[in-house]
């Protein structure tokens, strides 16, 4: 569960609170690696019509809160199925990222259907790389020969292999991206941010905590990458 007296769990708490205010309901996503759902069951406190976490680990110390919280919902799955998230038909008021989106290999597809399930806000917190030269940018990490200025925690080995090309999956750091990118990203999806902060630095100072609130501020739009599809006919270019 939470460890309360750590300032970076302070610090997603109040980043949490922001994207809870007048909020009925809640999805969180990937709540369950070193913290038991701890986040999702703060969002209980605060949402009358119920929480969902979506997560493809499951813990006994979060079974064991499932049962003291009742109007918790829990899907074990990827969220960067299709075919699964596409099983969930409700929409949430509020939608939780903490320190998931840079571990996904799919990672502007994954965003999209996490965000279609989110209707008003959502809220992120991360290691985010610090601004570089050229907004908008993102780093793929795995094979990347810069390890010694891009390691967020400047150490030999960790617990994420995030420069090993046969390591590409969700267990592993794949991407270093600046907030200016995942703003852009974002703003594709119909959100803009009311919220944005910086906590400390990592162990490189190239990276560092950061936390955002986004809004839903308009739908998405018909130009969207996941909306082209197969045409039926033939085709009538404009270019």
């Amino acid at each position: 569960m939470l460890q309360l007296d750590e300032p970076i769990v302070q610090f997603k708490l109040d980043v949490l609170e922001r994207g809870l205010t007048d909020c009925n309901s809640a999805v969180v996503f990937g709540d369950m690696w070193r913290v038991d759902g701890g986040y999702t069951v703060e969002c209980a406190k605060h949402c009358e019509r119920g929480v969902l976490l979506i997560d493809t680990l499951e813990t006994p110390a979060w079974q064991e809160e499932r049962l003291r919280q009742p109007s918790i919902d829990f899907r074990k799955g990827d969220f960067s199925d299709p075919l699964f998230m596409q099983s969930v038909r409700d929409k949430f008021d509020t939608g939780v990222l903490f320190d998931i989106l840079l571990h996904q290999p799919t990672m502007l597809g994954a965003l999209t259907l996490m965000l279609n399930l989110v209707e008003n806000r959502f809220c992120i917190v991360q290691p985010m790389l610090e601004e570089q030269s050229d907004p908008g940018t993102v780093i793929y990490l795995p094979g990347n020969p810069n390890v010694e200025t891009l390691h967020p925690l400047q150490a030999d080995t960790s617990d994420h292999k995030l420069f090993d090309v046969q390591q590409v999956n969700h267990s592993h750091w794949i991407w270093a991206m600046t907030p200016s990118f995942l703003t852009s990203a974002i703003a594709a999806e119909g959100f803009d941010p009311v919220f944005e902060e910086v906590f400390a630095p990592l162990p490189n100072p190239r990276w560092n905590w950061w936390g955002a609130v986004y809004e839903r501020k308009r739908p998405q739009s018909e130009g969207h990458w996941s909306r082209s599809h197969i045409h039926s006919g033939l085709h009538a270019p404009d270019w």
